[in-house]
């Protein structure tokens, strides 16, 4: 079980590279999203969450219903910001850090189940993974990604690293710091 200072690093590390929106918006497959990259897989799911009106008072779900649709309806692929001008509703910090440890407890137990020693694997290299699966889901990682799933398995950690790196629109900040994490892993192995 990832340690609660992990999960800490771990919400740093995605609010850093997905952000940490309050408000609806669309990603950049113009899907709507919020909070630290949470997709919202249809209305009913945005309904579900705890969304507060500028007075932090709860909205209801017409309220919701009206910010989602309103998304809906903008170009994709703008900055997050853009989205704010046409949403009246926000999460609090609180219910965006419970959606992401939600997220985290998932992601672990789905690592698990790809690799099974993950568990054991040094922190750098769970990090590494957290972030790799947070950004192209289980199915993704566990289908196209043959040579790194083989050299995580065999725990060689230098080829993990040269095999990390995911296309736009991931920047070459996130690539790096995946790939250094695999290579500090593979320096404090030796």
């Amino acid at each position: 079980m990832i340690l609660e200072i992990e999960k800490a690093t771990l919400r740093a590390k995605m609010e850093k590279y997905e952000g940490k929106i309050s408000h609806m918006y669309l990603d950049s497959k113009g899907f709507v999203t919020v909070g630290v990259g949470h997709l919202l897989k249809g209305l009913a799911n945005a309904q579900k969450l705890n969304f507060k009106k500028n007075n932090n008072f709860p909205a209801s779900k017409d309220e919701i219903k009206t910010d989602y649709e309103a998304v809906k309806k903008q170009p994709k692929n703008r900055l997050a910001s853009f989205y704010k001008n046409y949403v009246k509703l926000k999460l609090l910090d609180l219910d965006i850090n419970t959606l992401t440890n939600k997220h985290i407890d998932s992601f672990e137990g789905e690592l698990k189940k790809i690799f099974p020693d993950f568990p054991t694997y040094p922190s750098e290299v769970r990090f590494a993974l957290f972030d790799i699966i947070f950004n192209i889901g289980m199915t993704n990682l566990n289908r196209n990604w043959p040579k790194f799933k083989k050299a995580v398995i065999v725990k060689d950690w230098i080829t993990a690293a040269k095999e990390s790196n995911r296309k736009k629109p991931i920047s070459k900040e996130r690539n790096k710091y995946v790939k250094d994490l695999f290579e500090k892993a593979a320096a404090n192995a030796k």
